[in-house]
C-alpha cells in the first residue's frame, strides 16, 4: 500500500520510475497455477542451459531449444498490447507458443536433410514456416524492447529485397524473397545463427551467475566492503557509491541493475552528507555505467565481440581492465574534489562497518568471482564451462556462513529469475541475426567502410570522431548490444583498414555504445538515479555526462596507445599506465575546476590541454603534458617544491627515549 501511494504522489520517485519502466516493458505477473507453470518453464530453461554449459550439445539442437524456451516465455509473459490484462494469459500467447514449438520440432527433424540440399530451392511449405519464424522473432523483439530494433530489422529486409532502387553507392542487385527467407530459416546464418549460439552458450550463463550472486547477498558484501574502506573519508558516501558500483558491476553487467541496487542506499547517504541531490544521482549513474565494462562480467556485447574477433573472453577482459580502472579513478578524483570544495566530511568511523567484520561475514563471496577468473584465465576451459563452475560455486560457498546460506527455495527462485532476467537479451540477440544476415548478404559492410574512409579524408582522428557520433546516435534508440553489433559489422572494418588494432577498434565502439546510456537526452540510468535523489532528471543526466567525461577520452587513448590494452612489454605498459593516470587526473581537475585550490579559468584550460596532450603516446608529448600540469601546480602553490626539498635535506627526527 505504501509503495503504491508513494508512486501516485510522486511520479519522480524511484518507485514511480521503476513502475514506468515496468509499464514500458509490460511484463505480466501471474499467481496460482499459471504462475507455477511459468516458474517450471523458467527453471527448466535455466537447468537446460546449465547442463549444456557442462555437457555441450550439437550446436543447432542447442540453439533450437534455446530459442523455443526463450520465445515461449516471452510470448507468455509479455502481452501483445497494453490493453491486454496482465494477470491472465491471452489467446495470442497460446497461438504463438504452439506455432513456435511446431516450427522448432520441424527444424530439429529436417535441418540435417536440408543441409544436404544446399543450392536447391526449398519447398513452399518451408518458406511459409520460415516467414512465420521471422515474424515471431520480430514480435519477440518488439514485446521485450520496443519497436526500434524490430523496425531496424524490417528495414534491413526491405533493403535486401529492393536494394537496386537506392543510389549506386549503397545499391545492390535485388535478392528474391525465397533467397532471403531460406537464408534466415534452417541455416546457421539466420535466426539460428552465430549470435543465437553465443546467447545459448555464454550470455545466459553469465546472466544466471549475476542473478545467483545477487540472490546470495553478494551485493551487500561488496557495499559493506566499500563502506568500511572509504565511508569515513572526506566525501565518503560518494566514494562508497563509486567503489560499490564498480564491484557490483563486476557481477551484474547492467547499469540499470547497478543504479537500482546500490543507489537506494548510496544516494540518500550522499544527500545526508551534504552533496546536492542532482550531483548525488549523477555520481551513482556515472559509476553504474562503468560496471558494464568492468571485468569479469561485461554485459552481452562482449560475447558478440568474441564471435566477431575470434578471440577469448579472457583476452577481452584483460584488454579492457586498465581502461575500466582509469574510468573509476577519474570519477573518484572528481568526487574527492567536490568534497573539498563543499567541505564535506565522511561518515563517522563508528557508523561504518569494520573491515574485519565485513570480510569475516562475506569473504566467501570473492570465491565465485575468483573461480570464474581462474577457469577463464588460467585453466583456459570454454567460457560456458567456466560460467557453469562459477554458477554452481555460488550456492556452495554460501554454505560457509549461516546468514548467507541459500536453501532450495532460494536456488529455485534464482533459477527462475535468471531465466526471466535473460528474456530481453534473447529478444535482442536473436533478432540481431536478421540484421547481420542481411548486411552480409548485401555486402553493405564493405560498401559503408569505403564510404567512411572517403568521408574522413584518410584521417584516423576524423574517422574515430564519426564513429563516436554514430555510436552515440545509435545508442539513443537501440539496445547497447544492437548499437555495438551494427557498428562492429559496418564501421570496425574501416577502423582496422586505417591501421587500428582489431581489439582497439571494437572496444572503441563498445565503450561509446555504453556511454550512450549516460548521454542525454536518453539516459535511463541517470533518470532512475534522479528519481531516487528527488532531483531534476535532465540536470542529473547532464551532470552524470560531465562526471563520466573521462570515458569519452579513454577510447581515443587506447586506440593511439595499445599499451593501455596491456599489449607490449611490461615497461611500456607501466609507463603508459602512469602517464594515463596523470592524464585522467588532469582531466578530472579540468572538469571539476579544482586542484590544490579552485582553479582559475586559464588554469582549467591548461588542465584540459595537458589531458589531451597525454593522449598521444611518446616521451615528448608525455613530458610536455606533465610540464603543463607541473606549471599549474607551481602557480597554485609556489612553495610546494621548496618545502619538499627542505624536507628531503633536513635530518630525520630522533627517536624518543
Amino acid at each position: 500500500m505504501e509503495m503504491g501511494t508513494e508512486t501516485k504522489q510522486n511520479p519522480g520517485s524511484v518507485s514511480g520510475i521503476l513502475a514506468q519502466e515496468e509499464e514500458k516493458i509490460r511484463q505480466r505477473k501471474f499467481g496460482g497455477r499459471t504462475g507455477k507453470i511459468i516458474k517450471i518453464i523458467a527453471v527448466c530453461f535455466s537447468l537446460f542451459q546449465l547442463v549444456t554449459g557442462y555437457f555441450p550439445l550439437i550446436a543447432m539442437y542447442q540453439r533450437i531449444i534455446h530459442v523455443a524456451f526463450a520465445f515461449s516465455l516471452i510470448f507468455l509473459l509479455y502481452p501483445f498490447s497494453r490493453k491486454q490484462k496482465k494477470d491472465r494469459l491471452s489467446w495470442d500467447g497460446f497461438l504463438f507458443v504452439g506455432v513456435l514449438l511446431y516450427i522448432s520440432y520441424y527444424v530439429a527433424t529436417h535441418f540435417i536433410e536440408r543441409a544436404d540440399k544446399v543450392g536447391l530451392e526449398p519447398p513452399l511449405f518451408e518458406l511459409f514456416l520460415g516467414g512465420i519464424l521471422i515474424f515471431l522473432t520480430l514480435e519477440a523483439s518488439r514485446r521485450t524492447t520496443g519497436w526500434a530494433l524490430a523496425i531496424f530489422c524490417v528495414g534491413s529486409l526491405v533493403y535486401a529485397r529492393f536494394g537496386e532502387w537506392l543510389p549506386h553507392v549503397l545499391g545492390h542487385p535485388n535478392y528474391c524473397l525465397e533467397r532471403i527467407i531460406s537464408g534466415l530459416f534452417m541455416t546457421t546464418t539466420g535466426v539460428y545463427g552465430a549470435l543465437t549460439g553465443i546467447s545459448a552458450t555464454f550470455i545466459f550463463l553469465f546472466v544466471l551467475f549475476g542473478t545467483f550472486m545477487q540472490a546470495s547477498g553478494a551485493g551487500n558484501f561488496f557495499f559493506g566492503l566499500a563502506s568500511s574502506l572509504f565511508g569515513h573519508r572526506r566525501g565518503g558516501p560518494a566514494k562508497i557509491a563509486v567503489v560499490a558500483s564498480s564491484m557490483f558491476g563486476m557481477i551484474s553487467g547492467s547499469a540499470m541493475a547497478n543504479v537500482a541496487a546500490t543507489g537506494q542506499i548510496t544516494i540518500p547517504m550522499m544527500k545526508k552528507a551534504g552533496y546536492r541531490p542532482h550531483f548525488a544521482g549523477a555520481v551513482e549513474s556515472a559509476a553504474s555505467v562503468g560496471g558494464q565494462f568492468m571485468p569479469p562480467v561485461m554485459g552481452g556485447s562482449v560475447f558478440i565481440m568474441m564471435e566477431v574477433l575470434g578471440v577469448s573472453y579472457g583476452y577481452i577482459c584483460t584488454s579492457a581492465f586498465l581502461s575500466a580502472v582509469l574510468y573509476y579513478v577519474g570519477i573518484f578524483f572528481i568526487v574527492d574534489f567536490e568534497a573539498v570544495k563543499q567541505n564535506l566530511k565522511g561518515v563517522p568511523k563508528s557508523d561504518c562497518p569494520k573491515l574485519k567484520e565485513v570480510l569475516k561475514e562475506g569473504f566467501h563471496f570473492i570465491i565465485p568471482v575468483a573461480v570464474l577468473v581462474y577457469f577463464l584465465m588460467f585453466v583456459h576451459v570454454s567460457e560456458s564451462r567456466a560460467a557453469f563452475y562459477a554458477v554452481v560455486s555460488v550456492p556452495l560457498v554460501s554454505l560457509l556462513r549461516k546468514s548467507t546460506r541459500m536453501n532450495l527455495t532460494q536456488i529455485i527462485r534464482a533459477l527462475e529469475q535468471g531465466a526471466i532476467n535473460f528474456l530481453p537479451i534473447a529478444g535482442v540477440v536473436v533478432a540481431c541475426n536478421i540484421l547481420v544476415g542481411m548486411i552480409t548478404l548485401t555486402g553493405l559492410g564493405l560498401q559503408l567502410s569505403s564510404i567512411l574512409i572517403e568521408l574522413s579524408g584518410q584521417s584516423l582522428f576524423v574517422l574515430l570522431l564519426l564513429t563516436m557520433i554514430a555510436s552515440l546516435i545509435l545508442g539513443l534508440g537501440l539496445p547497447i548490444i544492437v548499437s555495438y553489433l551494427v557498428l562492429a559489422v559496418l564501421v570496425a572494418p574501416a577502423l582496422i583498414q586505417m591501421g587500428v588494432e582489431p581489439i582497439a577498434a571494437h572496444l572503441f565502439i563498445f565503450f561509446f555504445a555504453l556511454v550512450s546510456d549516460l548521454t542525454p537526452p536518453v539516459a535511463p540510468g541517470a533518470f532512475v538515479a534522479a528519481g531516487i535523489a528527488g532531483a531534476e532528471m535532465m540536470r542529473t543526466a547532464w551532470m552524470a555526462c560531465r562526471l563520466g567525461l573521462v570515458v569519452y577520452l579513454l577510447p581515443y587513448m587506447f586506440v593511439y596507445n595499445s599499451a593501455l590494452l596491456l599489449k607490449g612489454s611490461v615497461k611500456d605498459v607501466l609507463l603508459s599506465a602512469i602517464t594515463a593516470f596523470i592524464g585522467v587526473y588532469a582531466l578530472s581537475c579540468g572538469i571539476q575546476g579544482f586542484m590544490l585550490r579552485t582553479t582559475k579559468i586559464y588554469e582549467r584550460i591548461m588542465c584540459f590541454v595537458a589531458a589531451f596532450i597525454l593522449i598521444k603516446p611518446g616521451w615528448v608529448t608525455d613530458l610536455v603534458g606533465i610540464a603543463v600540469l607541473g606549471t599549474i601546480i607551481f602557480t597554485q602553490k609556489p612553495t610546494l617544491f621548496t618545502d619538499l626539498m627542505r624536507r628531503m635535506k633536513s635530518p630525520p627526527p630522533k627517536a624518543r627515549g
